[in-house]
């Protein structure tokens, strides 16, 4: 069924006028077309639209109906040029962003804000990846922009977004549990929790060289903090984990700040491929790189 415009407007104008004398008018038409143009459009449907009386034209059952569509079909066409403006200029659309279980904790409510304030109408569609993961993602345009750790694949563009320091967790009974102030990396007697270098690589190295793993045994490898603090917990060991995620507040688990020789902060970034052909990312992107700053 091979429905025109024309014939979508002329029938919203005769219904609206209730007359085809005063339709043809506000269409800047003749009647006998837009009489033709009506019968045609009732052919192609196979109902009457109108009934005809002395005075004009009623709307039947059906026309009711379908003028209620032709109104939202007619609007839907009003807007699109300018929808279709505003995607391809990034305003509108949809953002696939990844994150790490420890970045969820760090930044990603701020980062999400963020996003909310400097594109309003586009879309965030949320997964959870580790980084190397997220960098075969974004390879691949499977997401859009990726909440990653370094070191950053040299194809991505990137920018640093969140910087924390690294605490000390340590089971509820273990001695260095008591207290309020730093600790020193070298009063750790306990076996250490790491992390794998397979899940976690720059966690593992950032925390390798901090502890020296030649002094301790390792007692565990975990890619995810939630696994680590469940083996803190058991009194497994002790772990160094980033302060933000610290909020999980688990029971059984105490977090100390290092000594200031001992300190140490690490880093998640924001990550795309700059062959991404969604303009949402394109626009972010400048944003990201003009002022990368999660509460501007």
């Amino acid at each position: 069924m091979d429905l025109s415009l024309q014939q979508l407007r002329g029938f919203v104008a005769v219904a609206e006028e209730q007359h085809f004398g005063r339709a043809a008018q506000r269409l800047n038409l003749t009647q006998p077309p837009l009489t033709r143009q009506i019968q045609g459009l009732e052919r192609s449907l196979g109902v009457s639209l109108f009934d005809r009386t002395g005075r004009g034209a009623r709307l039947t059952a059906a026309g009711d109906v379908f003028l209620e569509h032709c109104r939202r079909v007619l609007a839907l066409l009003e807007v699109a040029p300018e929808a279709a403006r505003r995607a391809a200029d990034g305003h509108t659309g949809t953002l696939r962003i990844a994150f790490t279980a420890i970045g969820a904790y760090a930044v990603l409510a701020d980062f999400l804000a963020m996003v909310n304030r400097r594109t309003p109408a586009v879309t965030a569609e949320l997964t959870e990846l580790v980084s190397p993961d997220q960098f075969e993602a974004l390879a691949n345009l499977h997401i859009d922009l990726g909440l990653v750790r370094p070191p950053i694949p040299a194809q991505f563009d990137s920018v640093p977004v969140h910087s924390e320091d690294l605490v000390l967790a340590v089971p509820a009974g273990h001695k260095l549990a008591e207290g309020d102030g730093t600790v020193s990396l070298g009063e750790v007697t306990a076996d250490y929790i790491g992390y794998s270098p397979e899940g976690s690589q720059y966690l593992h190295d950032i925390c390798a060289a901090m502890i020296g793993m030649n002094r301790y045994a390792v007692s565990q490898l975990a890619s995810q903090v939630p696994t680590m603090l469940a083996l803190v917990r058991a009194g497994l060991g002790c772990a160094l984990i980033p302060r933000s995620v610290t909020a999980m507040g688990v029971e059984g688990v105490r977090y100390r700040e290092l000594a200031a020789a001992d300190a140490h902060s690490v880093t998640l970034h924001a990550a795309w491929s700059p062959d991404s052909p969604n303009p949402a990312l394109q626009r972010l992107a400048e944003s990201l790189k003009a002022d990368p700053r999660l509460d501007a």
